[in-house]
């Protein structure tokens, strides 16, 4: 924007330049599902969850794998610099089109993330943390709860699952893990109980669901090195176990290997199947030789007890039998497990699982179905271990995890907990766009983030809404635009067209800056963690031949009321940039009118006449 007006003794330019808010792949739709046309909705979800797993788990993986990393950085919370390594994705999803981190903090902890604050202090994110069940009920509802609880709001109202939504839409449903099948996160997908740790009470619900696949572990005759043993109930209660086991549910029970591996290959595929892992807990993380946490991963003899790939391509399977679609939710549980542990070990073969399912999944879809009509959402329900590279902590910040290919990476732990840490969320296929649209806040090191909530939300939207109640009925649907407009920031100069005039006589003259307003409605995604600075420098005195340096024109700037809270520059000479107003990110949004005093020295030498200048205000977006 140019507001220019000849005046007898000093002509205003303002001139509005907005830097650095140009984005690689801006979101361009509007955040409701339905939005987009109906042929474009998804048939068929898959969310794939490593639970515990923030950027630094996946690249551990990557780095043992191939020497590789795509997510790291150096922060320095003293000064607030920030240097990203060079990424080389190891993963196939990391080159997958929407590529967004995830906010999951739950009601009853910190109950917020704020940027500064996350990479400011390097222990702020280490304490009041969500826990699976809080983070699994977002996820599976679109709600945030109290830590500890299941399907229910903080105030004890019921909360409608995605699991539930896609029943009542004739959709067929499966939750697959490799920890108990009944543990906090496939359970947030279906379950409602006030105590995450009613497992036995959580083992009823679910198989009483109407759900057509449940699998992982929880066997109550085996031990977590998969062998043999007198019955341990923890997990499910003798009479729902002896349920399930004899056929008097819907489901077809499996719990060896080679029956899993039968339903994998597609040779015997019933229409409900709960599948049991002969292990205690997980599949692989607890067997023995657990202490060992800096061998080589896989030097411990695994269990004999299918894969989590295996567990998804039999779930894929079984859900693929009818024309309705499904929802499938595909758990690398034990991730987390390692890194309560901080077993680096066995987080690393726990990643290389969840990531050999994401492969066979892709395969699925590629193989089966299509992008079209499938989409696959690879995240995190949290980071477990606060994970860095060696040398972080208080007072270095943050440091690059390095390694080369068949060696553990270089790495250091910094909790036994969870963490409030942002985690990364991938995602292809049939409205991945939605979720890249509802990411419309900003971290200062990951970028454009979405929280937790707004995937249950996204995936309620795609389910859509079942058949009328009865004939008489009148089935309704409105679509509400849920989009934050990306907004702008802006210049406007009062006055256009005035000529500002100097008063006074002898050695120095007065003048007042016409009121100058900027106004910034960005979103977050759009400001990209930037406020903004409102500077300006004059040009010469110029009156024909004769000449007055600009550095005897100064300004004394002043705020005359700001939304934002922002800040007046302090006196300065004109001949360089000198700034009006500035605002920070957390303080930038909103209106705000600034003056300022103007005066003009007049040196001795100086010749008589009439001089005229022009002062240049640049608004820009700044760090």
């Amino acid at each position: 924007m140019q507001r220019r007006a000849h005046t007898r003794a000093c002509t205003l330019t303002a001139t509005s330049i907005v830097t650095g808010l140009a984005l690689a792949s801006a979101p361009a739709i509007a955040a409701g599902a339905t939005e987009a046309d109906p042929a474009s909705l998804p048939k068929n979800v898959i969310l794939m969850i490593s639970d515990g797993a923030g950027y630094n788990q996946f690249d551990a993986a990557s780095l043992y794998e191939h020497g590789t990393s795509a997510h790291q950085v150096t922060v320095d919370p003293e000064t607030g610099a920030i240097a990203h390594e060079a990424a080389t994705p190891g993963q196939a999803y990391e080159t997958w089109p929407v590529q967004v981190a995830q906010s999951h903090y739950s009601a009853s902890g910190r109950a917020e993330y704020v940027t500064e604050k996350a990479w400011g202090d390097f222990d702020w994110v280490a304490s009041g943390a969500t826990d699976s069940a809080a983070a699994g009920t977002a996820l599976g509802t679109g709600v945030k709860t109290n830590n500890g609880t299941l399907g229910f709001e903080p105030g004890g109202d019921r909360l409608l699952t995605v699991g539930e939504q896609a029943q009542e839409v004739g959709k067929k449903v499966g939750l697959v893990t490799s920890v108990p099948f009944n543990h906090a996160t496939p359970a947030g997908f279906i379950a409602h109980n006030a105590d995450r740790n009613d497992y036995q009470g959580l083992a009823a619900e679910m198989i009483d669901s109407g759900v057509d696949v449940l699998m992982g572990g929880g066997h109550p005759m085996y031990t977590d090195g998969h062998q043999s043993r007198a019955a341990d109930w923890t997990w499910i209660a003798q009479n729902d176990y002896e349920r399930v086991s004899t056929g008097a549910t819907p489901y077809s029970f499996i719990d060896d290997r080679a029956d899993f591996e039968a339903l994998a290959a597609g040779t015997a595929v019933p229409e409900k199947v709960f599948g049991l892992a002969q292990v205690a807990e997980t599949l692989q993380y607890n067997r023995p030789g657990l202490a060992n946490d800096a061998v080589l991963p896989y030097t411990d003899p695994a269990n004999d007890v299918p894969d989590l790939d295996t567990l998804a391509r039999g779930a894929l399977n079984v859900l693929d039998t009818g024309d309705e679609g499904f929802f499938l939710m595909v758990e690398g549980g034990a991730v987390d497990w390692a890194g309560h542990a901080n077993q680096t070990t066995r987080l690393i073969e726990e990643q290389i699982a969840f990531n050999d399912a994401v492969e066979a999944v892709e395969a699925w879809v590629e193989e089966n179905s299509s992008w079209d009509e499938t989409l696959v959402v690879v995240t995190a329900d949290h980071e477990t271990g606060y994970l860095a590279g060696a040398g972080a902590g208080p007072e270095a910040g943050w440091t690059p995890m390095t390694g080369t290919a068949g060696q553990l990476p270089d790495l250091t732990w910094h909790s036994g907990g969870h963490t409030n840490a942002l985690v990364p969320l991938f995602a292809k296929g049939a409205g991945a766009e939605v979720l890249e649209a509802r990411a419309d806040q900003w971290d200062v090191v990951r970028g454009a983030y979405l929280d937790n909530t707004a995937i249950g939300e996204t995936i309620f939207d795609f389910l859509g809404h079942g058949e009328r109640s009865s004939a008489d009925a009148v089935a309704l649907e409105a679509t509400v635009a849920g989009h934050q407009a990306e907004g702008a920031l802006s210049l406007s100069v009062a006055g256009h067209g005035e000529r500002v005039s100097f008063s006074g006589s002898g050695e120095g003259l007065d003048a007042t800056l016409p009121l100058v307003t900027v106004a910034d409605t960005r979103n977050e995604v759009r400001a990209q963690g930037r406020g903004w600075t409102l500077a300006g420098s004059a040009t010469d005195f110029v009156a024909g031949n004769r000449t007055l340096a600009a550095e005897n024109l100064a300004w004394t700037p002043r705020v005359i009321r700001s939304e934002s809270g922002a800040a007046a520059g302090g006196r300065a000479t004109l001949e360089a940039p000198a700034t009006l107003a500035a605002a920070d990110r957390t303080s930038r949004l909103g209106a705000t009118v600034v003056g300022a005093d103007l005066d003009l020295s007049i040196p001795a030498e100086a010749a008589g006449g009439r001089y005229g200048s022009e002062i240049t205000l640049t608004l820009f977006a700044q760090d």
